[in-house]
């Protein structure tokens, strides 16, 4: 589990390439299901629907799924049929509009759910689509393309960053601006970082100072911060003389530079740290949660991890179960967290009870009611309810 993260801003420029996205699975009935080393589809009772003949098999998005025969990649339907040759190195899930990002040697491209090429393989990388353009990389430079595959920003920038709210982050040389979805810049390249636009304001920096800009680019909270965070519920984390404190989107100071660090409010609480130990504050801040641990992370499915003399998770009472018998222990996803013992990885529900006994060499988070595991060397599926679909 990750330490304490602290709030000092750090301006990270991405290499866009295509991925795999993974953030939800899809409502699909169908499982991807591995015996030996071959992949296929089962229903969600382990019932084999689709013949295990793959190399791999990835979950369905959107009734399409990728499968991999032979060294290369296809997609498939919830009926098993082959919907274009295996002919890509990578195809990455379908997205809501049906499109998905794909690459052969080293060219990149867009396909629909009919296999036809809506971009051709002509780019370095392509990132995935967001607000209905995606970033695409020509040699050192990046620029935007629209769903048919028109550059309504020709590839110009050093850097840039998905469209939020109808405007794109982008960097040339050491500046920072924002162009619309037109490729205007509406906002001049003048800030020494910045962050994607959220809830209508930007955090912006120049001269080693902090403030926030509007999306007409006029500034709403002056540059007066040596660091801070974009607003998360309602507050912005800022820090200013050494001290650290939170702010409304009008600027006021509404809980005092006092604290020696502090994260985002999250789930109407947020994680603080006074006198090197850390506690939770909320939204008036009154101290809920004292400040009293060693590490402690922030809330997620209404859970906390903590440390102090071991692991253990707190609720937003402050009421403790310990997780001491772990090594590792994961945040909260989905209710339920990843936790290691004996070099061996399981899972626990949000009362602490372990669900799925630590027996495997490595997980992954559950999505979709599905998680992935490795045993001896292989991966697979598992629901929450510990079911496997894989055999050897």
């Amino acid at each position: 589990m990750n330490r304490f993260r602290k709030v000092v801003l750090i301006f990270i420029v991405q290499l866009l390439i295509g991925q795999m996205m993974y953030a939800q699975l899809s409502a699909s009935k169908l499982v991807p299901y591995r015996i030996g080393s071959l992949w296929g589809y089962a229903d969600r009772k382990g019932n084999i629907v689709i013949p295990t003949r793959y190399q791999e098999a990835f979950p369905f998005f959107f009734d399409k799924a990728v499968v991999k025969q032979d060294g290369h990649m296809s997609i498939i339907d919830e009926n098993g049929e082959v919907h274009m040759p295996f002919r890509y190195d990578f195809i990455s899930n379908f997205n809501s509009d049906g499109l998905a990002i794909v690459s052969r040697g080293e060219k990149w491209g867009v396909i629909d759910t009919r296999g036809k090429e809506v971009v051709k393989l002509k780019y370095d990388a392509i990132a995935a689509f967001s607000e209905g353009f995606a970033a695409v990389k020509v040699g050192a430079k990046f620029g935007f393309i629209n769903k048919k595959g028109d550059e309504t920003v020709k590839p110009i920038f050093d850097a840039v960053l998905p469209y939020k709210e109808g405007l794109a982050l982008v960097k040339a040389g050491p500046q920072y601006g924002f162009v619309n979805e037109k490729g205007v810049e509406v906002i001049p390249l003048q800030f020494d970082g910045a962050t994607s636009f959220r809830n209508g304001m930007a955090l912006v920096m120049k001269d080693s100072l902090m403030g926030f800009i509007k999306s007409d680019g006029s500034l709403a909270i002056g540059f007066q911060y040596d660091a801070a965070n974009v607003f998360s519920e309602g507050f912005a984390v800022v820090r200013k003389d050494g001290l650290v404190g939170f702010i409304n989107p009008s600027g006021e100071v509404v809980i005092s530079m006092q604290y020696e660090n502090a994260n985002n409010f999250r789930e109407g609480l947020a994680l603080i740290q006074q006198n090197q130990k850390f506690g939770f504050i909320d939204s008036r801040g009154n101290v809920v949660i004292a400040t009293q641990y060693e590490a402690a992370n922030d809330f997620h499915d209404g859970r906390a991890l903590v440390s102090k003399e071991g692991w253990a998770m707190i609720n937003k009472e402050g009421q403790l179960i310990s997780l001491s018998q772990y090594t590792m222990v994961h945040d909260f996803n989905n209710a339920y967290a990843r936790v290691e013992r004996n070099n061996l990885w399981g899972f626990i529900d949000v009362s602490g009870n372990e669900i799925i006994s630590a027996r495997y060499e490595e997980v992954t988070d559950f999505e979709g009611g599905l998680a992935l595991v490795k045993t001896n060397g292989k991966w697979g599926y598992i629901d929450v309810g510990g079911k496997e679909f894989f055999r050897d």
